[in-house]
């Protein structure tokens, strides 16, 4: 099979960097991270000092993945807003999705303001990542992976199988964290998300 280039994407936390640098090792081939790209490559119109992020120049960005997908040919892309590059260099998208109680605490750990985290949290919880994915690729391409309490050996290992076809997945949305989560979790995290969302 030749293979085009494979999504990682995710609301931050959910593990797309480490997984992304570890899929690339043993697939042997390269990882890109988007916003690392983004930054090294000034594809951006400016910083956000309000949400402490850098806002994409997503024109720059498209065009700057296409000519590298040309000259290096299948890569490992990751980022959270992997919807931006054109859906005929991917075989395949997975969307990372993390227990919105998990997320709270690793992103708590990471230093953020709670107001990031909450934007964040309510992005895992209603999906967002997911239906952006979808609205630009269509299901067919679209694969969420539950990463939630897995080690990082076990979520590659999952995406290894679903890569080379030994594993069948479903596309599309798999994942409602509203209807998995216990009464008692969803309401500490639509509480978490209330008091400290903007």
């Amino acid at each position: 099979m030749k293979l085009k280039c494979i999504g990682i994407s995710g609301t931050p936390g959910t593990g797309k960097t480490s997984v992304a640098r570890t899929l690339s090792q043993i697939l042997n081939i390269p990882h890109i991270d988007l916003s690392s790209y983004v930054v090294n490559n000034n594809l951006y119109t400016h910083y956000d000092e309000e949400r402490s992020s850098y806002v994409i120049d997503e024109d720059k960005v498209r065009v700057g993945i296409i000519n590298l997908y040309r000259e290096k040919g299948p890569m490992i892309i990751s980022g959270h807003y992997i919807e931006i590059i054109p859906r005929d260099i991917f075989e395949i998208v997975f969307i990372l999705r993390r227990n919105p109680l998990e997320l709270i605490g690793i992103l708590i750990d990471r230093g953020w303001t709670y107001q990031k985290i909450a934007e964040n949290v309510e992005a895992e919880l209603l999906s967002i990542c997911t239906l952006n994915a979808i609205d630009e690729f269509g299901e067919d391409i679209v694969v969420e992976i539950d990463v939630s309490s897995k080690s990082l050996d076990e979520v590659v290992q999952e995406i290894v199988n679903i890569v080379h076809r030994s594993k069948t997945s479903s596309r599309g949305i798999s994942i409602d964290w509203t209807a998995m989560l216990s009464e008692e979790d969803l309401e500490k995290v639509l509480k978490f998300i209330e008091k400290h969302k903007a």
